[in-house]
């Protein structure tokens, strides 16, 4: 019995070893491709990641800060999000928080692409619907400068990926990633969605 508990106990040590090793910078693209699709890392929130997600960055971040993602997923699945009040709330103060938004959708002209530095962003439409575009900095021109006490730049692009966001999916945007929220999708209709913020590391 003692011989058995040992033995558990080393098991547990070297998993826990194993994972605070992990580099997903190293890993091969099928790899990627099997840590995303497993889904472990959603912590059992059923809402199925949208396909622009950069799997490698997600991984590479994920295992930089790992308690922080799980803790975003954690509040996803468990809170009552539907009932939600528009706003910010700190998870665990600047480092993770969530910001609840209630709008109208917009016309796409009325709209502007945008990329952030200091923080990460899961988005998720919680009711209602709306297209994001999505690109990269090398096709965009920039109309304000990084603004680092907003965390924001904005750019003047008219192309690139659009991407519809429902209920059904969640989409997240690293820092290369330039994205344009809020477009009607059809008619303009009340969307609201929540906003993980998570630091990079």
């Amino acid at each position: 019995m003692k011989q058995l508990s040992v033995l558990i106990l080393i098991i547990i040590a070297v998993m826990s070893c194993t994972e605070k090793n992990v580099n997903p910078e190293k890993w091969n693209e099928a790899e990627i491709n099997s840590w995303f699709e497993k889904q472990d890392w959603l912590g059992g929130w059923k809402v199925q990641p949208d396909a622009s997600i950069n799997r490698k960055s997600l991984a590479v971040q994920y295992f930089k800060n790992q308690r922080h993602w799980d803790q975003a997923f954690n509040f996803l699945k468990s809170s009552n999000i539907k009932n939600m009040p528009v706003g910010r709330q700190e998870l665990e103060g600047d480092h993770l928080f969530v910001i609840v938004d209630e709008y109208i959708s917009k016309e796409k002209a009325e709209t502007r692409f945008e990329s952030h530095k200091k923080y990460i962003d899961i988005q998720y439409v919680i009711s209602g619907k709306e297209l994001m575009g999505l690109t990269t900095e090398d096709n965009v021109t920039v109309t304000e400068p990084y603004n680092a006490e907003k965390d924001i730049a904005f750019y003047d692009y008219d192309e690139g990926k659009y991407i519809l966001a429902t209920p059904s999916n969640f989409l997240i945007f690293f820092s290369d990633d330039i994205h344009r929220p809020t477009i009607k999708a059809g008619e303009n209709e009340t969307v609201k969605k929540i906003v993980v913020k998570i630091l990079v590391e």
